[in-house]
């Protein structure tokens, strides 16, 4: 058994933002999905121990148990040896810090909470409802907005040019599930930088290792 677990579920996109960090920093860790809440649902006492807050995902190492993101992939890689998940000069760390801010604050809102997941679980009243459409293309209209400037500093490869850093790890896959959803790909279309960013984080290992193989609810929510 690893002495690194992290507690989440498959389908949650900061859960693999995680174990994308494990991978990449190339260290072996527990995947624990045991009486993990779904979506939406009350959370398990398995959760609410470790996280007051119910949510995943959640890591422990030995006798430390850590929740929040950008709280674990620090520590991970902080505390590992392998490569590093950050911008080396000061500057730059301070401009990591400012996106994954941004990818929790705003990314997460705007791409997941207020786009897929009201499309997801749309019922079929919903769905013929004209305020339903108002909002999500309102909401369509915010993420074209926030891929824009994406696209800009997505100019030179990655968030930091050839290092795939933290903040990668978080949006990326947050683009995974925009991808599957109506409008999606024509949003990511139109930002060439993020498309081209897309690509090469669906042909890396670590996120083919941790591919949510989204269901036919999803892939066919529109």
């Amino acid at each position: 058994m690893s002495e690194l677990m992290i507690i989440g579920m498959p389908r949650s996109s900061l859960t693999r933002t995680v174990r994308i960090a494990c991978i990449e920093k190339e260290i072996p860790f527990e995947f624990s999905t045991r009486n993990v809440q779904l979506p939406g649902q009350r959370a398990t006492p398995e959760v609410s121990n470790r996280n007051p807050f119910g949510k995943v995902p959640v890591l422990v190492h030995g006798k430390l148990v850590l929740y929040e993101t950008a709280a674990i992939c620090r520590y991970i890689d902080d505390t590992f040896s392998g490569p590093l998940l950050r911008p080396v000069h000061i500057g730059k760390i301070a401009l990591m810090n400012q996106w994954i801010s941004l990818a929790m604050t705003r990314l997460d809102q705007n791409i997941i909470r207020n786009f897929v997941i009201p499309m997801v679980f749309a019922d079929t009243k919903q769905r013929h409802d004209p305020g339903f459409a108002v909002r999500m293309k309102q909401m369509g209209d915010l993420i074209a907005h926030d891929l824009a400037v994406l696209d800009d500093a997505y100019v030179d490869g990655w968030l930091f040019g050839d290092r795939f850093t933290i903040p990668d790890m978080m949006i990326m896959p947050m683009l995974h599930y925009l991808y599957a959803m109506p409008g999606g790909p024509e949003m990511i279309e139109n930002a060439p930088n993020v498309k081209t960013a897309f690509t090469r984080f669906k042909a890396r290992s670590s996120a083919a290792q941790t591919d949510p193989l989204l269901p036919d609810q999803i892939l066919k929510s529109a």
